[in-house]
């Protein structure tokens, strides 16, 4: 693997050389380990980039869904993301902004520098797509960001902020870009990715589906604002053209696997079932949807996959390990913005966890038990863009007008393919636990549940509102689109713990509002002179947000 260099360790090396009169170029131009080669093969940086942006998009300790899920009211923690307390110096925040720019994009460009050069446009391609996805990642959970001038040492060390608005038509040419790359059969003795690529397989048709519905998905979120005038003609004709993601197995996804030498199971899997104190707890907001205990909506609709979702480890009856703050039957969890007495309680044994879906855990069978390594197998996908992702935006276009299509029946059939996104991860674990799929009766009676007050709407924003909450439940364990979602609609409706009127009131709290963006490194705000002051990530909304 080359040897990736800190941009501003670089410049702490130059300072140095200084001393002794050397020049930085020349000190970097006549050192060459034979042992610690500068360049790598082209499948390396594939494979590594892929692994530092799903990392960085999902929910592990380094990821960003480890705050935005808290944020979405999918998981809770005792942790800064509580109260929305995210900072810039925040373990999340570091990591995620340091495995994009100084792993994952370099390593992308330098994909597209030299496969340009050698002609193998099959990985230009797929470099210019991820590039594209990651950027978009950037713009929408940041805003404005450095693009133009980033990745470009040594010839600039302190790249520019760009303007979010001005980015996002750069992303959907990338797009493009990267669709004709990899169609370009003119170039000879062209290598191809295989194995070395963790999403499809180097499957090239798979990869033009995905780009194309990642640009639908970007021209929904901006189709509100000027930025791209002609977006909803382009939406339109991405549907006509009928190339997008059309099945659970052509989802943009990675499946995490088996192995622990080196542990490739997934993080959250590794986080919550291998140690004493657990990272997540189980939103009850998340748990009262799914139970029909919400007196707003989907009252009275018990939800299949709950036991897929939730492990429960307390055994029926049991008492938790020491008092706790909010139990129901079995499930044990606190509530965001607690200040309970008993918030801080170890239930290492006692709180319910994360399941099979979306960690590879365990699935609820009723029996309790405390977790290990050994209850689970941890090879589940993190999910990116999934099929029925494509459906439930589909679905929202209907409603708006902007495609000619039944809002309802793509409602039904995104909820249909969640289900069978859940089945399956059952047919694909390794786990030794004995797993049933969801049955087509159960999934029928809550689908006509969920239609039925869908019907009974009485308007197009509670329909959205529908629409739009069924895509956070299916996509539980990953919340980068939903967290763009509820910026940009509004939906699904969260627990706003200063205004909660249920029994537990007086007891939560949160003095930060919600975060419309996350705040910048601040690594990256003390060090470069050409960066902006801290934000105040509260107020300061990505471009297409105009909710």
């Amino acid at each position: 693997m080359k040897k990736l260099f800190n941009r501003y360790m670089r410049v702490v090396v130059c300072a140095v050389l200084l001393l002794f009169s050397f020049s930085c170029n020349d000190y970097f131009d006549i050192n060459t380990d034979p042992n610690n080669p500068t360049t790598a093969p082209l499948n390396q940086l594939l494979t590594n980039s892929q692994l530092n942006i799903v990392n960085s998009v999902g929910l592990s300790n380094g990821g960003l869904t480890s705050h935005l899920g808290v944020f979405m009211h999918q998981v809770t923690r005792r942790a800064t993301p509580d109260q929305y307390g995210t900072q810039g110096s925040d373990f999340a925040i570091t990591t995620s902004w340091q495995a994009f720019y100084d792993i994952a994009l370099e390593d992308i460009r330098y994909m597209i520098e030299t496969g340009t050069e050698s002609g193998d446009l099959q990985y230009v391609g797929i470099a210019k797509i991820l590039k594209a996805y990651t950027y978009s990642v950037l713009v929408d959970v940041w805003g404005d960001v450095p693009f133009s001038e980033a990745n470009s040492m040594p010839d600039i060390r302190f790249p520019a902020f760009d303007d979010d608005a001005v980015i996002y038509p750069q992303i959907i040419a990338l797009l493009n870009e990267g669709m004709a790359d990899m169609a370009n059969t003119e170039a000879e003795n062209q290598n191809v990715p295989g194995s070395d690529d963790l999403i499809y397989g180097g499957d090239i048709d798979l990869w033009r589906k995905a780009a194309k519905t990642i640009k639908l998905k970007l021209l929904n979120q901006v189709r509100g604002v000027n930025v791209i005038p002609d977006a909803e003609a382009q939406i339109v004709a991405l549907i006509n053209e009928d190339d997008l993601i059309a099945s659970q197995d052509e989802d943009f996804e990675m499946w995490y696997g088996v192995s622990t030498s080196p542990d490739n199971r997934h993080p959250a899997f590794i986080t919550d079932y291998a140690s004493a104190t657990k990272t997540y707890y189980i939103s009850i907001w998340l748990y009262q949807i799914m139970t029909g205990q919400n007196p707003d909506i989907f009252t009275g609709i018990q939800d299949p996959r709950e036991p897929y979702y939730i492990y429960n480890q307390l055994a029926p009856g049991a008492s938790p390990q020491n008092p706790w703050e909010y139990l129901d039957g079995q499930f044990l969890s606190i509530h965001f913005g607690s200040t309970h007495p008993n918030q801080a309680q170890n239930q290492d044994r006692s709180s319910s966890v994360l399941g099979l879906y979306p960690a590879g855990g365990k699935y609820d069978d009723g029996a309790g038990g405390a977790v290990t390594l050994n209850t689970g197998a941890g090879d589940v996908p993190e999910r990116i863009l999934p099929y029925y992702s494509r459906l439930f935006i589909e679905a929202e276009l209907a409603l708006d007008g902007v495609i000619a299509k039944d809002p309802k029946q793509l409602l039904e059939d995104a909820m249909i393919a969640a289900f069978a996104k859940v089945n399956q991860i059952v047919d694909n674990t390794s786990s030794s636990q004995t797993i049933p799929n969801i049955s087509d009766a159960d999934r029928d009676a809550y689908i006509t549940a969920v239609l039925t007050q869908y019907d009974n709407a009485g308007s197009d924003d509670r329909r959205l509102e529908i629409i739009l909450t069924e895509k956070w439940l299916a996509s539980f364990g990953n919340s980068i689109d939903q967290y763009n979602d509820y910026r940009r609609r509004g939906y699904p409706v969260l627990f706003d713990p200063n205004n909660d009127t249920g029994p537990f009131a007086a007891t939560t709290i949160s003095a930060r509002n919600f975060l419309v963006s996350l705040p910048w490194r601040d690594q990256d705000l003390n060090l470069n002179p050409n960066s902006p002051e801290q934000k105040n990530p509260t107020t300061y909304k990505v471009f297409w947000d105009a909710n």
